[in-house]
């Protein structure tokens, strides 16, 4: 059977435990979970339930961000990755509990593996059904010495969550990494329990909503969002889904359960920034309500965003260095925060675009602390994003205001609106 529907696809990693106490996870020293630089590692990772005490884990790598050669004993020519993980298990209240033995291991790419645009593989875990859990994960190139990090947050309470589903390529067959799709992009849905013939699609519009300026500490960064309509397909894992219209589309298997997987189509050119829409909307954060309200009715919107980079520099070759860094964090943001909305319109990829990638970061089950250092005022500058349970994503984190790191963003929003890059060692 194949249905033309609507999806994409979010998983994530996880693994079993045994028991330790007053464990903590080790901070990030190069921050490389969020850093775009040369010596970061872009490997992916994503978890599938395949039975309530084994997990597979996919990993997705780069070949072009590698170091291939012949330098081995065996003059192989080859780049080689090596993996570490270590999962924790999280009590009630999302603390760390417990922890699993650490494991390490190897990937090698061959010669003809070089020139493909990314090499797949995997690895079964073992974890027990019942408890939230948490996985640290270290990338490296063992040939150049470039480095990742990953933590995500693991779900294995029930059947119905969002990693009990896999989502594949409908072209490839590979497992799809991202929670969005591009028009056009074909897949297909598979759930670990077998039995089912129907599947219930659960579809939220686009709203003209952004998120919410920080304004007071009790604020909440974005608004409540309900389905628009509910409609029940006939399914089996061979049927074909496609996105046709943008919005947020929420996959379950019973009426009864609003758990599942949820799927997003966003702009055609998400998450890079081209539209004029793309480029006018991340100014929310240091526009003006007036000056961004005149931009969206002036009828000319990109003539409209360059007035406004022109207007903070004052000069053509400033306002283009600018554009460029504040751009480019937000296709990062996207690239790394998105959940159940664009990932520049999170809290954290609000913070990432006005500060920057951190210099450090400390990921534990139930928050994610940011630390910025300055070491010509000798301060540190921390921002903590709490680990908030959703229907839509089981990973949103939201930044925890208080009245320092409140008054940190108002002196970045100033900087940029008086055309500088914000930055704490000055």
């Amino acid at each position: 059977m194949r249905k033309s529907v609507y999806i994409i696809l979010t998983i994530f990693l996880i693994a079993g435990c045994t028991s330790t106490q007053k464990l903590s996870v080790p901070a990030s020293q190069f921050a490389s979970m969020y850093n775009p630089s040369e010596f970061s590692l872009n490997a992916d990772y994503r978890l599938y339930h395949i039975s309530d005490n084994m997990t597979s884990m996919f990993i997705r790598l780069f070949p072009k961000e590698l170091l291939f050669n012949q330098a081995n004993e065996e003059a192989e020519y080859r780049a080689l990755v090596g993996i570490t993980y270590v999962i924790y298990e999280l009590g009630e209240n999302r603390e760390i509990v417990a922890r699993s033995d650490s494991t390490t291991f190897q990937i090698k790419l061959d010669r003809e593996d070089e020139a493909n645009t990314a090499f797949f593989s995997s690895r079964v875990l073992s974890i027990r059904s019942g408890s939230e859990y948490m996985i640290r994960i270290e990338s490296k190139d063992l040939l150049r010495g470039s480095v990742g990090l990953e933590h995500i947050y693991i779900d294995k309470r029930n059947s119905y969550s969002a990693q009990n589903f896999s989502v594949v390529s409908a072209r490839t067959g590979y497992p799809r990494f991202l929670n969005y799709i591009a028009p056009g992009e074909v897949f297909r849905l598979n759930y670990r329990i077998p039995g089912y013939d129907s599947i219930f699609v659960d579809f939220i519009k686009v709203r003209e909503e952004f998120p919410r300026p920080p304004i007071t500490m009790t604020s909440p960064s974005f608004f409540e969002v309900t389905p628009d309509t509910t409609i029940r397909l006939a399914w089996t894992e061979s049927t074909i889904f496609t996105l046709p219209e943008k919005g947020m589309y929420h996959f379950r298997l019973d009426t009864t359960r609003p758990e599942g997987i949820t799927l997003h189509r966003f702009g055609p050119d998400f998450p890079q920034v081209q539209s004029e829409e793309s480029l006018l909307e991340p100014l929310f954060y240091i526009a003006t309500q007036t000056e961004y309200n005149a931009m969206r009715r002036g009828g000319n919107t990109k003539l409209a965003v360059d007035d406004f980079w022109l207007a903070r520099a004052a000069s053509m070759e400033r306002s283009r260095e600018l554009l460029r860094v504040y751009y480019n964090r937000v296709v990062y943001s996207n690239l790394y925060f998105t959940t159940n909305r664009e990932g520049w319109k999170t809290d954290r990829g609000m913070i990432f675009i006005l500060f920057g990638p951190p210099d450090r970061i400390r990921s534990g089950g139930s928050e994610e602390r940011w630390y910025y250092i300055s070491n010509r005022q000798g301060k540190v500058v921390e921002f903590v994003f709490d680990r908030v349970p959703g229907l839509y994503s089981n990973h949103d984190l939201v930044w925890r205001k208080n009245g320092q790191s409140m008054g940190y963003v108002s002196a970045a929003v100033s900087s940029w609106r008086s055309g500088k890059v914000y930055s704490l060692s000055r």
